[in-house]
């Protein structure tokens, strides 16, 4: 009985570390932060707005060493299936090289991180379909970037390009290390919420969206600066096709 009672409290405890949704690889147990202004993503799976999520978050990340660089990516796990299949699919929502520790720490001590780097993939708000049965899960992932890694923005060039992103494969082909830190979100389309600025309607074509992206260059955060005065300005501007 006091085997069992252990082995339980273990399961459990795996449960509440995981970042990443049950049954993603690759599975995560160290959180980063993400924030969109003044909301962030306290626990994993925390339903936001669509508007909340339209201009792309800050990250910040806890004991991190000062001569890291990171790779950040966000993928959306439940797009609608394409005409004839079953089959939900991935869209890459971002891909932002170069992100690196600020002296800039959150209320959680966790050391904000900077970019200058534009892409490869630029941010992509969430923009789930009105008529979707389910939220739709938005895994963010937070990589050690290799020294010689190199990827081109020409292979995120549309939003057809994002469509299928297989994070695992990616990882595989660029020699990249499991993740060091993960967090995710969910979106519900049938929330009748609607970006500041934005234009279009969602619809049941899978809420996939395209148009003029906003390069998602992270925060350039200078010594003492308010967090108050760390959200990035300007909305993504998009029509869901």
């Amino acid at each position: 009985m006091f085997l069992a009672s252990i082995f339980l409290t273990c399961a459990l405890l795996g449960v509440s570390q995981a970042q990443t949704p049950e049954g993603f690889t690759p599975s995560v147990n160290t959180k980063f932060d993400v924030l969109f202004n003044s909301t962030a993503v306290a626990i994993p799976g925390q339903q936001l707005k669509k508007s909340t999520t339209s201009s792309q978050p800050q990250l910040a990340l806890n004991n991190v060493q000062s001569n890291s660089t990171f790779l950040f990516i966000m993928v959306d796990l439940d797009v609608p299936p394409s005409q004839g299949s079953t089959a939900r699919r991935t869209l890459l929502h971002a891909m932002q090289t170069g992100f690196r520790p600020t002296a800039q720490q959150t209320s959680t001590s966790s050391s904000l991180l900077a970019s200058t780097d534009v892409g490869p993939a630029t941010y992509i708000g969430p923009s789930p379909p009105a008529t979707d049965t389910i939220p739709h899960r938005y895994v963010q992932l937070l990589f050690e970037q290799p020294e010689d890694l190199l990827v081109e923005a020409s292979q995120f060039a549309n939003t057809g390009a994002r469509i299928g992103f297989d994070v695992n494969a990616f990882m595989q082909s660029n020699g990249l290390a499991e993740p060091v830190a993960g967090n995710f979100f969910t979106v519900d389309g049938k929330a009748t919420d609607v970006a500041a600025g934005a234009s279009g309607t969602t619809t049941a074509s899978g809420g996939i969206v395209k148009n003029t992206l906003v390069p998602f260059e992270g925060v350039s955060v200078k010594n003492g600066a308010s967090l108050g005065l760390l959200g990035l300005a300007g909305a993504v501007m998009y029509a869901v096709v």
